[in-house]
């Protein structure tokens, strides 16, 4: 049996031990190598097209999703188009001693400023002694006796001012006069109507 191509003659009832097999010529080498080429184009063009039609699917059985998300990009952009008529409700951290009742509000009066001793009793304004507070009356003036860690002075009203030799251990007498030598240094201050 031979190929038609290939002139070789068959192995079966040859004549000779000299029977020569045709195992590829050079023209036959070049075809077989060709026919690689082909196949492989070929087989990466079914590749390709098996990827594109795959997308295609994929695309078309998620474009419901796809169309959703469109929708809320553009509800959002114009969201943020508007600007601030959308607002967004904040936390706010509001001490409780800075809330106003509403049932008793006043219209704005003009309050007198601050004194002395209001300022060093809030903390504001810095006093000689650390951590001491100094006590204030209705008016915002010293209070006559002021005390710290057990021990209590008097003071001048007006300024906070110690009155020397008043401080003692408890409490201290600054409702009565104080003897300096031969003189008597009272400090009051008239009362006034509030």
């Amino acid at each position: 049996m031979s190929d038609p191509e290939t002139p070789t003659q068959p192995l079966i009832g040859a004549a000779s031990h000299e029977t020569a097999i045709n195992v590829g010529a050079p023209a036959q080498s070049g075809r077989s190598s060709r026919a690689y080429k082909v196949a492989g184009l070929t087989l990466l063009a079914c590749v390709l097209i098996v990827g594109q039609a795959m997308t295609a699917y994929f695309l078309l059985s998620q474009k419901s999703d796809i169309q959703s998300l469109e929708d809320q990009n553009k509800k959002i952009q114009t969201q943020m188009t508007k600007g601030s008529s959308v607002s967004v409700p904040m936390k706010m951290h509001v001490p409780m001693n800075a809330m106003v009742s509403t049932h008793h509000l006043s219209p704005p009066t003009s309050d007198p400023p601050a004194t002395s001793c209001q300022l060093e009793s809030a903390g504001v304004k810095l006093v000689q002694v650390p951590g001491f507070r100094p006590a204030c009356d209705e008016r915002g003036l010293y209070k006559a006796q002021q005390c710290y860690m057990g021990h209590c002075w008097c003071v001048n009203t007006a300024t906070g001012e110690q009155i020397p030799g008043s401080e003692l251990q408890g409490e201290a007498k600054c409702n009565l006069p104080l003897l300096r030598g031969s003189m008597s240094k009272v400090m009051t201050l008239p009362d006034v109507d509030a």
